[in-house]
């Protein structure tokens, strides 16, 4: 692939509008993506193609990196990181900032290959787009005072040093494809690392296009995106070279990620599954819960880690609030993302929409349907947001996580009730109470065995406070100053 190849346009495509009774159809096709190795856009031995799931049609081809590339890519971080790690602190913030204008150059395209690959809304698109840009300004202040080292210092008899890992390889998942990408590459080049970026592939082209803007940006090797068609993960995940994996995905991938660098005890950050736990007690406002629990349930169609996935209700409210909830449900607008006025995506792979319908299948058979959205009919991976009741603890639906617009309402009686119910889950990435005592639901969140417990809200903390992952939803710490430290080798020097 040339340089000149690369100036280009970011997309090429063409499209095409079709709408009738049921549907409203965006077609684009783009040019085929490739990988950024050493500083170059290079094909692989072979393409994928990247389907659109709200229609199933092919979007564009990408090319996929084998084993000789991958190892390629390896060489290439590591003769990078020599010089890299000793760049100052100063160039590496001016990184930050050229890649940020990437973006924010090209946001628009972003939000909407975005949408196209992975399914959700173009609101929801470009709300993601907007959160990297945020991602980055943040890191770009990160301990602004400091011109020399993020952390090192220096006593009478002795100084504590953090020194970068070297090579880090982040694999991605395909519900935020763009925002987990940078949520790995920002603190890796902060802190000096290199970087190599796997995304999912269901959704490479976003990751991809971001690679081919910011080509010239980055010195040569220390950022890098290869595409994969399943093969590239393990193949990175065990490189003697990676001296540390930062991994979004399933708990059961997290597991074999972490014994394939066993062999050479790399370091891991894993954030993995959850099976989150809203409480709403009696007290809580019906009305103003059941609209802020509608969005942490169904956002994304349901495909985020910490979206409230059980959801349990006081006795003395269920009623009112299960209705009060249904209403949100019941509007929903499910269909392509591109298209106005949707609210609901589609799921974003044939393997998830699966499990959703087997789930749901389950649920019906066993509880009772009080809330289901209309979804369209014939191609796409859509499930209507549905709500749930009458299910116990036994249930798949509550069991497992299930990234998909589908919750079970679940009733309790007594505090100390529901608190053990939700504690139960091999699961702790996030939980939340509701009510209209902030005192009371302090005390009781104090008590959800979670890594985010959040108070009359869900899922939401800034990014300078972090989060420790918790039981089986991960290992290590994500954001804030913590996560930077991930990232670092201390070494302590005595005079």
């Amino acid at each position: 692939m040339t340089q000149g190849a690369r100036s280009r346009r970011l997309f090429r495509k063409a499209n095409e509008v079709a709408t009738d009774d049921e549907r409203c159809t965006v077609v684009h096709r783009y040019e085929p993506f490739y990988n950024l190795v050493d500083g170059e856009l290079r094909a692989g031995a072979h393409k994928g193609a990247a389907i659109n799931p709200a229609t199933e049609a092919r979007i564009a081809l990408y090319h996929i990196a084998d084993a000789r590339l991958v190892d390629c890519a390896v060489r290439a971080a590591q003769a990078a990181f020599e010089s890299w790690a000793r760049t100052s602190l100063q160039s590496r913030r001016a990184l930050l900032v050229r890649l940020r204008q990437c973006i924010q150059a090209q946001s628009e395209d972003l939000a909407t290959l975005l949408t196209l690959e992975q399914g959700k809304p173009l609101a929801e698109a470009r709300e993601e787009i907007a959160a990297a840009v945020a991602l980055f300004a943040y890191y770009e202040g990160v301990r602004s005072e400091r011109s020399d080292a993020l952390f090192d210092e220096a006593f009478a008899d002795h100084q504590r040093m953090y020194a970068p890992l070297g090579v880090v390889a982040g694999i991605v998942p395909w519900n935020f494809p763009f925002l987990i990408a940078v949520m790995k590459i920002a603190p890796a080049l902060l802190t000096g690392n290199v970087i190599i970026i796997k995304p999912s592939p269901t959704t490479p082209l976003t990751t991809l296009a971001f690679a081919r803007i910011a080509a010239d940006a980055a010195p040569r090797g220390v950022l890098q995106v290869l595409g994969d068609d399943g093969g590239v993960g393990p193949l990175l995940t065990a490189h003697p070279g990676v001296r540390k994996v930062a991994f979004t995905g399933s708990t059961q991938t997290g597991r074999k990620v972490m014994a394939a660098g066993a062999e050479t005890l790399k370091r891991l950050t894993l954030e993995l599954g959850g099976n989150d736990a809203a409480l709403v007690l009696a007290d809580a406002d019906i009305e103003t819960t059941a609209a802020q629990i509608y969005s942490a349930a169904f956002s994304n169609a349901g495909q985020i880690c910490g979206a409230a996935k059980r959801i349990y209700v006081a006795n003395e409210i269920l009623p009112a609030f299960s209705s009060a909830l249904a209403v949100h449900v019941n509007a929903a607008r499910v269909g392509d993302g591109l298209c106005d006025g949707v609210t609901i995506g589609p799921l974003q792979n044939r393997a998830q929409y699966q499990k959703a319908k087997r789930l749901m299948s389950k649920a019906s058979a066993c509880g009772a349907i009080i809330a289901q959205a209309r979804a369209p009919l014939g191609k796409g991976f859509f499930v209507p947001p549905t709500l749930f009741t009458g299910l116990d603890e036994t249930s798949d639906l509550v069991r497992e996580e299930q990234f998909a617009p589908l919750a079970p309402i679940l009733s309790f009686q007594g505090e100390d009730e529901v608190v053990s119910r939700a504690n139960a889950s091999p699961y702790g990435l996030t939980a939340s109470v509701w009510s209209s005592n902030a005192e009371r639901a302090r005390a009781i969140a104090t008590q959800l065995d979670a890594a985010l417990v959040c108070v009359n809200k869900h899922n939401e903390s800034p990014f300078e406070l972090g989060v420790a992952m918790s039981k089986q939803s991960g290992v290590g710490w994500l954001l804030g100053e913590e996560g930077l430290l991930e990232f670092l080798q201390p070494r302590l020097v005595m005079a």
